[in-house]
């Protein structure tokens, strides 16, 4: 017992009353305590025999009597509590106060309430005798002798105390006999006298919560005492103690979970076999199954569709510059009978706004922010009832994500439990680790594609690279699937030796002569699709604003203390 036997060699340094954890109530000023005589009796197993007799003033306020609280448990080391249970409590009184006892425990210590619950007229002078056992009190040092050390009187005594009288008895003549006086902490010592297997202490004038701590050493072999009552508590230390035990299992649990991120890195998922042309999908579906996801891209794709198919023509609005560079776009809405999809229609709803039939590409983007991300989502919907993505790819990633984190959150469970009832909580902050590990793992490797999906994806890399040689089709009608794979430059480069016709829905620099310019027109959709694809991302203003935050008396064991109720 290295670190208790270190404290008990300064213990006569100190009073020894751990300051009171329960407090009674505040006394009345004219409460106090005329005499505490307290009776130590050290018993050859280490046990102490306690009587305390309390002549306790009342003053003339009533009361239902005298509070005695009594400290019951200590820390002794990083890992343990000692216990100072209290046996055999029995009291009386010689001045006839009632003496039905309601005891409780409260924290560290026992509150004792000595009295008549029903009545509270106690006034006065009364006297209380109080006597108890404690186990286990005395202790060993690492010299081989044996110490007692006591709080005779508590620091928590609420009440001035006028004397306190202190006797300690033990089987064999006390050595090395100390007293100390004072509020907790105080090294003042107190005038003490030993004779033979007797000690005897009177102190005088003690204030409120000052006490008087006493110790000794019994002759050699005379006490032999019982091991302190030790009682596991949570510490860190112990909790996370590196055991081979709780440092095998963590290891075990983090190759566990590497071993399963390494599987999800490196699976293979298999391709299925595309059951119909590329362009007999969407080009904005197209874009969003290749990039695992709808982008700003994607929604302009999607915009071309439209104005290919009739919905909306696109015209060049040029500015004051002499290159004649272009300032703005005017989009126009059309009458059709073809049929747009929910994506598409959402996507007319947020360029055409409050059923506008024309509208200019800066004025859109003041308004389009919302409706371009519900233009997304509806894309990747329209892949998954395609059978394309098993779900939005952002629900992907939540699974996922939400998965990994639940195995991290059980990990803190897992941790919480091993703390308090092992100490081998080492394991379970592995399993928060590798929850952590997992979550990033499966979120990176999330793969919302089907097998038909990846099919897709496989085919329009093909057709990308087709598009070099026209994609087979003279026209512009597969300049939205350009767009959304990112090849209009490698389109065009397959058109520039027999260039189409310029398409009906555009109006504007690349049409202006007698032949289509199609490397102008490919430069000009390049920046078309810049200019929508930001001005449909841009953030709708705001006018909010912020606004900034708020600018060793007491040092043993027993003592504890009371008063009246």
């Amino acid at each position: 017992m290295p670190v208790r036997t270190a404290l008990l060699g300064v213990v006569g340094a100190v009073l020894l009353v751990a300051g009171p954890l329960a407090l009674p109530a505040a006394a009345d000023d004219d409460e106090r305590i005329d005499l505490l005589s307290t009776e130590l009796t050290l018993a050859r197993d280490g046990s102490l025999a306690v009587r305390e007799e309390i002549t306790y003033d009342f003053g003339s306020d009533g009361h239902h009597g005298l509070e005695r609280v009594l400290p019951v448990r200590a820390r002794y080391d990083q890992t343990h509590d000692r216990s100072y249970p209290v046996r055999d409590l029995r009291v009386s009184s010689p001045t006839g106060a009632a003496t039905q006892v309601q005891s409780e425990r409260d924290g560290d210590s026992l509150d004792v309430r000595i009295g008549d619950p029903d009545r509270d007229d106690v006034t006065g002078r009364q006297t209380y005798v109080l006597t108890y056992t404690v186990p286990a009190v005395a202790d060993r040092r690492s010299d081989g002798s044996v110490q007692i050390a006591w709080d005779a009187v508590g620091t928590g005594w609420q009440v001035p105390i006028t004397r306190a009288d202190v006797v300690l008895r033990a089987p064999g003549d006390l050595q090395d006999v100390r007293c100390f006086r004072g509020s907790q902490g105080s090294t003042t010592p107190c005038e003490v006298r030993a004779a033979g297997a007797e000690a005897t202490a009177t102190v005088q004038g003690l204030d409120a919560e000052e006490g008087v701590t006493v110790s000794a050493v019994p002759p050699s072999g005379a006490v032999d005492p019982a091991p302190p009552l030790l009682v596991d508590t949570f510490s860190p230390v112990q909790a996370f103690a590196a055991t081979p035990a709780s440092l095998g299992g963590a290891g075990a649990v983090l190759l566990a979970g590497l071993a399963v991120a390494l599987g999800l890195r490196r699976r293979t998922l298999p391709t299925g076999s595309a059951t119909a042309d590329v362009t007999s999908l969407p080009p904005g579906v197209v874009g969003a199954v290749v990039h695992g996801h709808a982008r700003d891209e994607d929604v302009v794709a999607t915009l071309l569709h439209l104005a290919e198919r009739g919905h909306l023509t696109l015209t060049e609005v040029p500015g004051d510059d002499p290159d004649g560079a272009t300032a703005d776009w005017a989009l126009e809405r059309r009458t059709t009978t073809d049929e747009p999809s929910r994506a598409e229609q959402r996507l007319l709803d947020t360029v055409f706004s409050e059923g506008a039939t024309s509208t200019t590409l800066s004025a859109v983007r003041t308004t389009a922010r919302a409706g371009t991300q519900l233009t997304k989502e509806f894309l990747e919907d329209d892949a998954v009832s395609r059978g394309l993505f098993t779900a939005r790819p952002s629900r992907v990633v939540l699974r996922r994500l939400g998965a990994g984190l639940a195995v991290a959150l059980a990990g803190v469970l897992v941790t919480v439990a091993l703390a308090v009832w092992t100490s081998a909580a080492l394991v379970g902050l592995a399993v928060v680790a590798v929850g952590v590990l997992l979550a990033v793992v499966a979120t990176a490797t999330a793969e919302p594609r089907t097998a038909a999906g990846r099919a897709v994806r496989a085919r329009a890399a093909d057709f990308r690279d087709a598009l070099a040689g026209g994609g087979g089709d003279r026209s512009t009608r597969l300049l939205p699937y350009a767009v959304a794979l990112g090849a209009t430059q490698r389109w065009a480069d397959g058109l520039r030796e027999a260039p189409p016709p310029a398409p009906a829905w555009y109006a504007g620099s690349a049409a202006s002569s007698s032949t289509f310019n199609v490397a102008l027109f490919a430069g000009t959709m390049g920046g078309f699709s810049a200019s929508t694809s930001d001005a449909l991302s841009a953030a709708t203003p705001s006018t909010a604003s912020t606004s900034g935050g708020a600018s060793y008396s007491g040092g043993a064991a027993g003592g504890g203390g009371g008063g009246s109720w």
